[in-house]
């Protein structure tokens, strides 16, 4: 920015500042300069113009000094708000990150949770299967008021082969009444 020459008239005596300013600006500063030397040769009619220009100097001093001091708080609050902001996009974050883990494993879950049904499906159909071919093994509602009796020990190849895959553990079915001969 070019510096230029403003002429500006203060309690009668003219200054001539160089500044990259705007004209209107620096006649407002000298405007409000002016009203602070009045307003303290007003409150105290004993000083002349040179000690009014200082105390308003020092009026000018003391309260730029004061929102200096406003302006670093204001910045520290900043500061800290800035730094707690950080800390709080890092949580943010570590929590996100963590949602994400538990999504996808929500997500593994509930395919393997299909896939397990659609296996029960298929395990159930191949059940009903068996059933179908073994009619021995179905009791029907005769047979339901007997005695459970020993079941007949003797299963075809393919008939293990379908516990197996079915998880069942061979084991020999013995009634309540039957006699402990039978072991």
């Amino acid at each position: 920015m070019n510096k230029k020459r403003i002429s500006v008239q203060i309690e009668g005596r003219s200054y001539a500042l160089i500044t990259t300013d705007d004209d209107k600006y620096v006649h407002d500063v000298a405007a409000e300069v002016v009203k602070c030397i009045r307003s303290t040769a007003q409150s105290s009619k004993q000083l002349d113009t040179r000690d009014c220009a200082v105390l308003a100097a020092l009026n000018f001093c003391d309260d730029r000094n004061k929102a200096l001091n406003r302006n670093k708080g204001v910045v520290d609050k900043a500061d800290k708000i800035i730094q707690q902001t950080n800390e709080l996009n890092k949580l943010c974050k570590e929590y996100k990150e963590k949602l994400t883990e538990a999504i996808n494993e929500n997500t593994r879950l509930t395919r393997k949770c299909k896939d397990l049904e659609k296996q029960l499906t298929v395990l159930r159909f191949e059940n009903e299967q068996l059933k179908k071919k073994n009619p021995q093994s179905n009791t029907d509602k005769k047979e339901s008021n007997k005695p459970l009796k020993v079941l007949n020990n003797a299963k075809t190849e393919e008939e293990l082969k379908n516990e197996k895959l079915l998880g069942y553990v061979p084991m020999r079915q013995y009634s309540l009444f039957d006699d402990d001969k039978n072991e």
